[in-house]
């Protein structure tokens, strides 16, 4: 299968297409993790952005995009491998915040995703997400939304051993939309940063490798031994990949599915 290395350039140019008051931007995506091209090769990306409303784009190594200079709020990319009938949102997005993430370029901006920008995005929409979600929300809440938070800080935690040293490794492994209800009642907290539960299910399959949707996840092979797959304790199933297939586990229940 194909490499993909380094940074995959969207290139989005002043162009018929651009709305007026509107200006150019330069997408760069980040590089996929090893284990994730080895298996799957080069992706196409689907984007999301808020400006005026929500806006979507599927990208592969070229495109249009305009961006108001007042478009704020998360920037999230997916990518996705169509011929191995993979969707958006199979796997973990990258992304960023507008306006803090963007740098300036000519007449437009460039916009760098990271995978760590993922989850930040993430919890931005949770934070918005729980305040739609609560009738009593009013100005009080206004700082604890994504728009009002304190991003650097934030994003500091990532730095303080005093966080969980799995969450920092993968910040997936949190309940973002838990945490940001509980940030919206009461302020948010270092102590709401916790690993989500799971439980080891083992299951009688090819050794691997078998790769997570999460980037930050490392691949799991195993040997002549168990295959033993971490699993939440819930419906929510966890896939992981292989040339195998596509293993779904949820609770005690797994299902392996091979490739079309």
């Amino acid at each position: 299968m194909k490499n993909y290395r380094g940074f995959l350039c969207v290139f989005l140019f002043l162009s018929c297409s651009l709305r007026d008051g509107e200006a150019p931007a330069r997408l760069e995506f980040p590089p996929l993790p090893a284990a994730w091209t080895e298996l799957l090769g080069s992706p196409r990306w689907f984007v999301r952005y808020y400006a005026g409303g929500e806006r979507e784009a599927y990208l592969e190594d070229g495109g249009e995009f305009s961006l108001p200079p007042s478009a704020t709020g998360p920037v999230f990319a997916w990518p996705y491998w169509p011929a191995s009938r993979l969707e958006p949102g199979d796997f973990r997005p990258a992304g960023l915040i507008l306006p803090c993430d963007a740098l300036p370029e000519g007449a437009g901006r460039r916009l760098v995703l990271s995978w760590r920008g993922g989850v930040d995005a993430w919890f931005y929409r949770a934070l918005d997400r729980a305040a739609l979600e609560n009738p009593a929300a009013g100005d009080v809440e206004a700082p604890r939304r994504g728009g009002n938070f304190n991003w650097p800080k934030f994003r500091d935690l990532f730095s303080d051993p005093s966080v969980p040293q799995e969450l920092r490794e993968d910040p997936w492994r949190a309940d973002w939309e838990a945490i940001a209800g509980k940030t919206l009642r009461s302020g948010f907290r270092k102590q709401w940063l916790t690993v989500m539960e799971t439980q080891a299910l083992s299951i009688p399959a090819p050794p691997g490798p078998w790769i997570s949707p999460s980037p930050f996840a490392g691949a799991l092979e195993f040997g002549d031994g168990p295959c033993v797959f971490p699993t939440g304790p819930g419906p929510a199933a966890q896939a992981w990949y292989s040339a195998a297939g596509i293993l779904h586990c949820s609770g005690e229940s797994w299902m392996l599915l091979p490739w079309e």
